[in-house]
């Protein structure tokens, strides 16, 4: 008898708790949701911003060393770089690109055209401040460009000058023809050095002129240098847009 009173006892308590616990209304759902939904709009682009500086940082990283890379390379077999011969006008350039760099590249195809590879015009790229770079696509005997296996293009100059000087400007563009084509967003610009390999163009300049061209008011050339003498990252004060 007294088993059957507790067990009892023991059902009207449970049956008394299932009937206080109170559910969600739907206008609690409805404005929990709505928190919701405006933390992940507030939250979302920041960590979508943060994906692209790493992913940006990463790939240049590895355009970085793959440039360096093929040029020890090539050095180990043809000497210092800055004793290759040029191109003389009128010679075939790509002579050059398929003896000192082509075979140390996973490449998809060249260029002598920006239609060629997708672009719309012959002057794609743009400064940080939003003004055309002078910087032509391709130019015969100074530089034909060419897109990587993973859609980089790589663009190095032979020569400059109507005398065909000896150059040693390194352009990147991480997406190939993809927007924005923007210098210190998605191009970078590098510099074979003398006995030194290829560093970041600007890479003597003192960190303040570094900044001031790697910025809004600044043509972005720089920004490579930057980004390295950061520590390999996009920092807080970086022009990034």
């Amino acid at each position: 008898h007294n088993s059957n009173t507790k067990w009892r006892i023991f059902i009207r308590k449970v049956t008394c708790m299932r009937n206080t616990i109170k559910a969600f209304t739907l206008a609690e759902v409805l404005i929990t949701l709505g928190i919701i939904g405006v933390v992940s709009a507030m939250t979302l682009p920041t960590l979508i911003n943060s994906y692209k500086k790493q992913q940006t940082v990463t790939h240049l990283q590895k355009v970085y060393t793959s440039l360096n890379q093929a040029l020890r390379l090539a050095e180990a077999k043809y000497g210092p770089y800055e004793y290759w011969e040029i191109p003389t006008l009128g010679s075939d350039s790509h002579q050059y690109y398929e003896k000192y760099w082509y075979p140390y590249f996973k490449i998809l195809k060249s260029c002598e055209t920006y239609s060629q590879c997708g672009y719309k015009s012959n002057f794609p790229w743009f400064s940080l401040k939003g003004s055309p770079s002078s910087t032509t696509f391709a130019a015969n005997n100074r530089r034909v460009p060419f897109i990587l296996s993973d859609g980089t293009l790589v663009s190095i100059s032979i020569a400059g000058g109507d005398e065909l000087v000896r150059s040693s400007m390194i352009l990147v563009d991480l997406n190939g023809n993809k927007l924005p084509n923007k210098y210190g967003i998605d191009v970078f610009i590098f510099s074979r050095v003398n006995g030194k390999g290829i560093l970041p163009s600007g890479y003597t300049l003192s960190n303040d002129d570094i900044n001031e061209n790697c910025s809004n008011s600044g043509t972005g050339d720089y920004c490579a240098a930057k980004i390295i003498s950061d520590g390999w990252q996009i920092g807080k004060d970086y022009p990034w847009k």
